[in-house]
């Protein structure tokens, strides 16, 4: 669980406080008991690390450079090996070889998933029904509908897609040389921004899950929650 706080750096006085702290705990580390005089950096930290403590099952503490696998990092954003790593070829998040395997800076993963997530909250007209959420025709213009989508899958690439392609592909299922791009489609956009552009461009709910299975097939990239709202609707018609 992350801090409420960020800490993002310790300047000169933030270490020497800590220094403080730690030449007062020396030798305590097998009593069951310490007082020690906080001040500054120290006692926010402190502050901040009691009331999650009294809030969550369980906390880890990382410095902000820790270096993370993909996997780690996946976690941490809410999305799949496949999807960090489509992030780190494409630029969106900076990475180094180790030998063969590929790591990130946390730092570099927060800043990602805050843009994310500012991304995310970029649909204000969202209206909540039965927990799920739904775009509503009347408060989100169609244009706004297709800036949203392609302002999210041509954002990592240097060739961008265009409306017409990206129907068309919809449609016929075929994805040609703009795989990756219908790929972000499927699987970067919101499920309900996905259901909404098929909807406004006429695609068929049985034809838009066939196209998302093939491109599933192909790359290996899945939305779970794109896949539940398809069999949702599915059931329904």
């Amino acid at each position: 669980m992350a801090l409420s706080s960020k800490f993002e750096s310790v300047n000169d006085r933030g270490r020497r406080e800590a220094g403080s702290v730690a030449r007062q705990l020396k030798g305590s580390s097998r009593k069951r008991s310490a007082t020690v005089k906080l001040e500054g950096l120290m006692l926010r930290l402190v502050r901040e690390l009691t009331e999650i403590v009294l809030r969550n099952p369980g906390v880890v503490i990382v410095p902000f450079d820790r270096e993370l696998s993909p996997d780690a990092a996946g976690k941490i954003l809410g999305i799949s090996r496949p999807l960090v790593v489509r992030r780190m070829d494409d630029g969106r998040l900076a990475f180094r070889y180790e030998g063969k395997h590929r790591r990130c800076k946390l730092h570099d993963v927060l800043r990602l998933k805050a843009a994310e997530q500012k991304q995310a909250g970029a649909l204000p007209a969202l209206a909540k029904t039965n927990g799920v959420q739904l775009l509503s025709r009347r408060s989100v213009p169609a244009r706004e509908i297709d800036d949203l989508v392609f302002g999210t899958i041509n954002a990592p690439y240097r060739r961008s897609i265009g409306p017409k392609a990206l129907v068309d592909a919809l449609r016929s299922g075929e994805s040609g040389q703009w795989k990756v791009h219908i790929a972000t489609f499927f699987t970067d956009v919101r499920p309900d921004l996905v259901l909404k552009f098929a909807e406004l461009h006429r695609i068929p709910n049985r034809r838009l899950a066939s196209t998302y299975s093939a491109v599933k097939d192909a790359t290996g990239e899945a939305n779970p929650a794109l896949e539940r709202r398809l069999e949702q609707l599915a059931k329904t018609t």
